[in-house]
């Protein structure tokens, strides 16, 4: 955990006492579990997928987090309500599943042989709707559709509350790029460097780095 992501637990341990975090995304909850034991903030766990979110919760009450860790079983997208979890495969710490589209890491339509059936929301609908407190401090992995979440996280983008998102992007791709300009827009920024020294090198996600952001 510690060498596959470095900009993230950095990001993670600069936390502000008291602070908000999402970690969207969670898979087994690598990152959520490291933010409850360093930092003194509130962690909210998003993990659709049933084998990942057993293993998040097994994990948060094997550290005894339950107090700081607050996991949900959803999916967050750009829609809210009854949608599909295309599954790449069935085993627990799997990833590569997608909400609502059959699609790869890379955006291709794709055949599955199994899918599961789940609630999603947008952020912006788990502040206004279920009263979630906003977020200071936002994870977006969720191997394809960042962009998506973030065309419908327009309130959230704009709350003072929100100060920084790590987000991971291949600033090849046009939808990936439009995240880009639309957390500018929002007078986010990022470092060229950072994102330089964090882009994969070989492997399916070349290209692909961790972004972070910070609003001005």
């Amino acid at each position: 955990m510690f060498t596959k992501e470095p900009i993230t637990i950095e990001w993670i341990r600069s936390f502000k006492k008291n602070s908000v975090f999402y970690d969207v995304g969670a898979n087994i909850g690598m990152y959520s579990i490291f933010a409850g034991y360093v930092s003194e903030v509130k962690v909210y766990s998003f993990e659709p997928e049933s084998n990942n979110f057993q293993i998040l919760m097994e994990n948060i009450l094997a550290n005894n987090l339950g107090g700081k860790i607050y996991p949900y079983p959803i999916g967050i997208s750009n829609s809210s309500g009854l949608t599909t979890l295309y599954l790449s495969k069935f085993e627990k710490g799997g990833s590569h599943h997608v909400v609502g589209e059959s699609l790869d890491h890379n955006l291709n339509k794709k055949e599955v042989k199994l899918t599961q059936g789940i609630f999603s929301s947008t952020l912006d609908d788990l502040n206004k709707i279920w009263k979630l407190p906003k977020p200071n401090y936002l994870k977006i992995d969720v191997d394809g559709i960042e962009y998506k979440i973030i065309e419908k996280s327009q309130n959230l983008l704009r709350s003072k509350e929100l100060q920084s998102v790590v987000i991971e992007i291949n600033p090849k791709r046009d939808q990936d790029k439009q995240i880009i300009k639309t957390l500018e827009s929002f007078d986010f920024f990022y470092d060229q460097k950072q994102v330089d020294e964090a882009k994969r090198k070989f492997g399916t996600h070349i290209g692909y780095a961790e972004y972070l952001f910070y609003k001005k």
